[in-house]
């Protein structure tokens, strides 16, 4: 097996898109560091040729670099920016990725970071003041893609209790509670106004995905988070399955077994109940 080959079956094992993300935002860390010691030994900055995938917040240069509102969601400042950003898919994207398909968990990345890139964009051109205390600045990190991932989760299974560090327990909706209340708090003082934006405009975009896919939203126009025939015929019969909302008691079981035998263990009917607790 060469050694494209076998990149090529480490990136599609599993099928796991949470997997291909970190993958390629790894990678491109990868070529940042290689471009950053280019430069030095070289004599010019890293950011000549980095500000080529970075989101420009002014439009002039956006217009002529339309590319860089995909790119700029792969490329972070250092090595704690990206740090953060994949411990946290890891560890809650994962836990989604039971729940959704390949395709809908890329669509929930990519389109979040979008969305979070425009709402910088947008804000920063039509607020001077805003404009005046950030600056220009360009954007990039997977922050809204991963705050999508995160509301989304928070959404979508509620009552899932994860126990961070081992410490205690708690349920995913207040997880995704807590990050999105801790942006808009720091959003006033904090020096990354614009990073905290984009984290607004990704948990925007993960709330409509999944009320959306829930069928708690109708958004026919945007075709990306559209639920397709076989989905809604699959949504119906779960609704018609479980006629009564579940106790705490049977959702506490339901996921006390998940986090012993993992989520394929779980039987039709108590995979009903669990999507019809998160309803």
């Amino acid at each position: 097996m060469t050694f494209v080959e076998k990149i090529k079956y480490e990136f599609n094992k599993g099928n796991s898109a949470v997997r291909q993300i970190i993958m390629l935002n790894l990678a491109a860390f990868v070529f940042s560091i290689l471009i950053g010691v280019i430069a030095t030994v070289s004599g010019f900055s890293s950011d000549d040729l980095l500000q080529y995938f970075y989101l420009p917040s002014n439009l002039s240069h956006l217009v002529i670099r339309p590319w860089t509102i995909v790119t700029n969601i792969f490329f972070h400042h250092g090595f704690w920016h990206i740090f953060v950003n994949m411990l946290l898919l890891f560890f809650l994207g994962r836990i989604l990725e039971d729940f959704l398909s390949n395709k809908q968990m890329w669509q929930l990345f990519l389109f979040g970071g979008i969305l979070g890139g425009i709402v910088y964009v947008a804000t920063v051109n039509l607020s001077p003041a805003l404009a005046q205390q950030i600056g220009f600045l360009p954007l990039l990190g997977a922050s809204g893609g991963v705050t999508a991932i995160i509301v989304a989760t928070g959404l979508h299974i509620p009552y899932y209790n994860v126990r961070p560090f081992g410490l205690f327990n708690v349920e995913l909706r207040w997880v995704a509670l807590f990050f999105v209340f801790r942006d808009l708090y720091y959003f006033p003082v904090s020096n990354n106004a614009g990073g905290l934006l984009a984290h607004m405009g990704g948990a925007i975009l993960g709330a409509l995905f999944i009320l959306n896919l829930q069928g708690r939203l109708n958004l026919p126009t945007i075709n990306f988070i559209q639920k397709s025939k076989i989905d809604e015929v699959k949504l119906n019969k779960k609704r018609s399955s479980v006629k009564t909302k579940p106790n705490q008691h049977e959702i506490d079981a339901i996921l006390d077994k998940i986090s012993q035998s993992g989520y394929n263990s779980l039987t039709k009917e108590e995979k009903d109940i669990l999507f019809k607790a998160s309803e």
